[in-house]
């Protein structure tokens, strides 16, 4: 192919394709304070502007930081910082970056080859700190004091900020450039940041042409989940030295379901492992079953469907250093009966629940959540269900009828999810876009796909292909109306991209399941394709555990 080649940015391996020529220097404005100012932006103050020059690849770009006050939406004025980054050679695009967790940092949280690639692209791009710094896991600022909620704050975490930073971002953008108008718009978020792609499109269909949204933090019911996970190994901690005997056991029963033995588990829905199995050579009787309740769904206590479990692969890997799962832990507790139990070393999925629970649900700080939060093994009471989702309902995204407005004027969404995510389960991805299917189905193959990662923890990182590029896959799809049915993906050895790929694959569109060739290395990408089948949908027991696939009938959270 003419001008075909393979790009590396910042050690990261790009998509190879047709290499379009680098955008012509645009007429551009002085970077520095004075002149950005006096381009009068609403709102906008503008606290620092340097000029970064070229390096290794990327070019010249003005970094520009300060802040928007934030008004109306139904709150009280609030502020929110930015980052504007302003390349020399703009491709007349805009290009917004979501945050991960609870925010409070101008650190994105998207497809790690999208960032690398955006500027050498030319790309301008932006971010918000959604209103707040602060500590990731004790939210202070979304209190003003016990029982009363900070709602300007609140109001910019869930939805505020992105959308006013977006608006001047752009108009500032444009008088940078001295333009009429920015080509095209983009967002492009993983975990949180996926929420916050989603919210763009269902709150401000006009902000975006299209949204990359990865592992999409859908809703806050995610938290009852953490919560039922981290109280499960609160009496049975399982150390880390067992997890690779127990990923040996699922990989074993599950492996070869896709039709090949390659170490890489595509539907984790389709395995049938039995924690049981494994007493007492490698666990205790409650060691195991906590196991199950992990993997199992969250209902309430009536037995009705609340939230799906966890995926069954790769649990090992997706021990982060940060104590995310599966033990929950990577020690046992201090206090069982503590209002915090490890100490200072809670796991992730502790944290984050126990913060929303208090101040978000509860609205008080020193609320106990171990000993007074009516959730045991993941049956939650229906008072405490109502009493959440009536409190923390601002900040969810799950509703498939909101996107209708996005969907109508043609706008369009890259969702990806890895399969082996042990921060916000796979399956609540696939369960809206069951909900999308149902109820636009006219819409879905041309507007909405979807593609799962075997083998992929959260955002990235995990035993599978891991590395792909969702952006210039988006960009095909909404410039040139050529819809990717397959993303090829890589993976590093010991996930280092600066490694050669010792394994590339196709992602195939949602609820397609790759298939090998029966012949060739497995390692390589050219043995798979993607054959059009429904496999994905296929469930075993542990899909079954975890209400993988949502019957027709099921609600929208």
């Amino acid at each position: 192919m003419k001008g075909a080649s393979c790009r590396t940015v910042g050690g990261l391996l790009l998509a190879c394709g047709t290499l379009s020529a680098p955008a012509a220097a645009q007429p551009q404005q002085p970077c520095a304070i004075p002149p950005l100012s006096a381009m009068h932006v609403p709102g906008m103050t503008i606290t620092a502007a340097k000029v970064v020059p070229e390096f290794s690849g990327r070019p010249e770009y003005c970094d520009v930081h300060g802040s928007i006050t934030t008004t109306g939406e139904g709150a009280d004025p609030g502020s929110a910082d930015f980052e504007i980054k302003l390349p020399a050679n703009w491709n007349h695009k805009f290009l917004f970056w979501g945050v991960g967790g609870l925010a409070g940092s101008l650190n994105p949280s998207a497809n790690r080859t999208d960032v690398a690639e955006s500027l050498v692209k030319g790309y301008a791009t932006a971010i918000t700190d959604t209103g707040h710094q602060g500590t990731p896991f004790a939210p202070a600022w979304a209190l003003t004091s016990t029982g009363v909620r900070n709602l300007p704050a609140v109001a910019d975490y869930f939805y505020r900020a992105g959308h006013q930073v977006t608006v001047a971002a752009k108009q500032l953008v444009k008088s940078y450039y001295q333009a009429a108008s920015i080509r095209r718009s983009y967002f492009d978020g993983c975990s949180y940041g996926g929420h916050m792609a989603l919210m763009e499109a269902e709150r401000y269909p006009n902000d975006y042409d299209a949204v990359i949204a990865g592992a999409p933090y859908l809703t806050n019911r995610t938290q009852l989940w953490g919560y039922k996970n981290a109280k499960a190994f609160l009496n049975a901690y399982i150390p880390r030295r067992l997890m690779r005997t127990i990923d040996d056991a699922i990989n074993a029963n599950c492996d070869v379901a896709d039709g090949v033995t390659d170490d890489l588990i595509q539907n984790p829905a389709q395995c049938s492992f039995d924690p049981d199995t494994l007493v007492p050579a490698t666990l205790t009787r409650n060691q195991a079953a906590a196991l199950k309740v992990y993997l199992r769904a969250v209902t309430d206590t009536r037995g009705r469907l609340v939230f799906p479990g966890s995926s069954v692969s790769d649990l090992a890997t997706n021990q982060l250093a940060s104590g995310i799962l599966p033990a929950a832990e990577n020690a046992p507790p201090v206090d069982r009966t503590a209002a915090e139990p490890w100490g200072t070393g809670a796991p992730l999925v502790w944290d984050l629940a126990e913060a929303f629970i208090n101040y978000f649900a509860e609205l008080d700080p020193k609320f106990n959540a171990n000993t007074d939060w009516p959730e045991i093994d993941g049956r939650i009471t229906p008072a405490a269900l109502r009493l959440f989702d009536r409190q923390t309902e601002i900040g969810n995204v799950d509703q498939a009828d909101r996107l209708r407005t996005f969907l109508k004027k043609g706008g369009k969404i890259l969702m990806y999810h890895g399969y082996s995510d042990p921060l916000i389960p796979p399956y609540r991805t696939i369960w809206f876009y069951q909900d999308l299917a149902r109820k636009r189905r006219d819409a879905l193959e041309k507007q909405v796909r979807l593609f799962m990662v075997p083998g992929m923890s959260h955002c990235g990182g995990g035993p599978g292909p891991n590395t792909f590029d969702t952006l210039t896959a988006l960009e095909n799809w909404v410039e040139k109306d050529s819809a990717s049915d397959a993303i090829l993906a890589s993976h590093f050895k010991n996930n280092d991209p600066r490694s050669p790929p010792d394994r590339t694959m196709p992602l195939c569109k949602f609820p397609e399941e790759a298939r090998y060739a029966g012949t060739g290395d497995v390692t390589a990408a050219t043995s798979w394709s993607c054959p059009g089948n429904r496999d994905l949908m296929k469930t075993g027991p542990n899909g079954a555990q975890a209400q993988a696939i949502r019957a027709a009938a099921g609600g929208s959270r």
